[in-house]
């Protein structure tokens, strides 16, 4: 029987990554050819064919980078041959790119984007596993239609609510508010569930000028006061608890608002939705009622990447928050 076709596309990262002695660290050097040659047995399980996109680590991702890596996947996937799409991406900044891809690529072909926590040089490395992992998804028929998603350590999560959970463990994703969306095992890929939350927001251009402000204990105004200064896209606020600031940072807020700068208001709390219950200025439906838009359960990492998207859309502040209440839930 044929086997199904599918991509790797190679961005870099750890799993690309190798001692350089001048610099006296890894740094990512690895094709996604030299990866793919590693592992004989991927020809059990598909025709792999190799693009190269990029090779850098992920923390040097740039926006520019990883929203060009749309109209790579999408050329890609134009191919009727082509079953689906292994992403191979640094970890550090993973779930961001999945989740821009999750937004922007559109169609029900599976993308899945891999990486490793261990170095390609290393004696045991944990990346031939994950991006083997990684094609027996992109292979299955039943990956279609679930979005972008997130593979490593035999765990699979939807780009959603994939986050990156530990620096050095080799299951380093969990996911912010449920459990993982199916598993990779000898027997197969397994799913449990289907994503929520999803949308597709057909774009040309993002705003990448879009920055978090976490709120602290006893801080200021002056982060919004910069940005105000600076004319940003756009600010995600990381609250406390159910999503309540401080005076100076409620302060900040609506300065930001009156300049006319969209800002979304969530919780830097690891799992959960900001909530109303408070009524002092500095409450979340203070904020709210002022004219920020709630996050719902998006991360604030994943606000972020869904405002720069959604700025490339829209600017009205209605068609914002009816994204927002779609991506986040509530």
């Amino acid at each position: 029987m044929k086997k199904p076709v599918v991509c790797v596309v190679g961005t870099g990262g750890t799993i690309a990554s190798k001692y350089d002695a001048t610099l006296g660290g890894h740094v990512s050097a690895a094709s996604a050819s030299d990866l793919v040659a590693a592992i004989p047995e991927l020809s059990e399980v598909a025709q792999v064919r190799i693009v190269e996109h990029s090779n850098i680590n992920s923390a040097l991702m740039d926006t520019q980078t990883a929203f060009g890596l749309r109209d790579t996947l999408r050329r890609v996937l134009k191919d009727d041959d082509v079953a689906g799409v292994v992403v191979t991406h640094g970890t550090a900044t993973l779930e961001e790119t999945a989740y821009l891809m999750d937004l922007t690529v559109g169609g029900d072909k599976p993308i899945v984007v891999t990486g490793a926590q261990r170095n390609s040089d290393e004696k045991d490395p944990d990346g031939p596993r994950n991006v083997l992992c990684a094609v027996r998804i992109a292979a299955d028929p039943q990956a279609r239609g679930r979005g972008v998603m997130v593979a490593l350590g035999s765990e699979i999560h939807s780009a959603v609510d994939a986050t990156k959970v530990n620096p050095e463990r080799l299951t380093c994703f969990g996911a912010r508010d449920v459990g993982p969306m199916g598993i990779v095992t000898s027997q197969g890929v397994t799913f449990f569930s289907m994503p929520q939350r999803r949308l597709h927001l057909e774009v040309s251009q993002i705003r990448p000028d879009v920055h978090i402000i976490k709120m602290v204990q006893g801080s200021s105004d002056l982060l919004f006061r910069a940005c105000v200064d600076a004319k940003v896209d756009g600010i995600v606020v990381e609250a406390t608890g159910g999503g309540n600031v401080n005076l100076p940072f409620y302060e900040g807020v609506c300065m930001a608002i009156d300049a006319g700068i969209p800002v979304i208001a969530g919780t830097r709390l690891p799992s959960g939705a900001p909530h109303p219950g408070k009524g002092y200025l500095g409450s979340w439906q203070s904020l709210i009622r002022k004219g920020a838009i709630s996050s719902g359960f998006l991360s604030g990492i994943k606000a972020r990447t869904l405002l720069m998207v959604a700025l490339g859309h829209t600017s009205d502040p209605t068609r914002l928050r009816e994204i927002f209440a779609q991506a986040g839930g509530c």
